[in-house]
């Protein structure tokens, strides 16, 4: 009896918020609650699932700075995405995640870092950094609570395990884990088996 009814207060919550991005696309939905902002700088695919309580964002602005970055789209999410309750997904310039992809609850992926080049200047009043990218594959797991820090490209089919911290490009068909993120194992599609590192 419970899930018809988040269902049918999704759908009503999802015809509220849809119009507000760059793309939204069919049958895509969220649940509440959807913390946004710059929603213009935002595309989602068709068919996506929202989790409760998620936060994407995009920043144009900190600390008095402006971001720099002219990238139209700042945030892509392809089709066939779940992305599980409470993950943040944060930009400034560029974010892709490809399609048939799925995220756990509490997944965290930012393209930049907080500035704290400036000691004698509390956190609030410095920039971002600037000009990072995540671009994720397609058929990507990405684990409950795992992160996924700027700069990185994960390749298709590959696994990111509970808690792992993504420091540096995940390679396709591999399975990674750690803080940071190491390869554990990876598919060889020669030999059709997984291999342990």
């Amino acid at each position: 009896m419970i899930f018809p009814i988040v269902l049918f207060l999704s759908r009503i919550y999802t015809k509220l918020h849809a119009s507000k991005f760059q793309y939204f696309g069919k049958k895509s939905i969220i649940k509440p609650i959807l913390n946004t902002a710059n929603e213009q700088y935002i595309t989602i695919g068709d068919q996506v699932n929202i989790g409760a309580f998620c936060r994407i964002t995009v920043s144009t602005e900190f600390g008095g700075y402006k971001v720099n970055s002219t990238t139209k789209t700042k945030i892509k999410i392809g089709n066939n995405v779940d992305i599980g309750n409470n993950t943040f997904i944060s930009a400034n310039n560029n974010i892709e995640i490809g399609n048939h992809v799925i995220m756990s609850s509490y997944v965290f992926i930012t393209d930049h870092d907080h500035g704290f080049e400036d000691v004698n200047k509390n956190l609030h009043e410095q920039p971002l950094t600037e000009d990072g990218y995540v671009k994720i594959g397609d058929n990507v797991f990405l684990g409950v609570k795992s992160t996924i820090l700027k700069n990185v490209t994960i390749g298709e089919h590959a696994v990111i395990a509970a808690n792992a911290v993504v420091t540096k490009d995940v390679p396709a068909y591999a399975v990674v884990a750690g803080n940071p993120a190491r390869v554990i194992k990876i598919f060889d599609r020669e030999k059709q088996q997984w291999m342990k590192m």
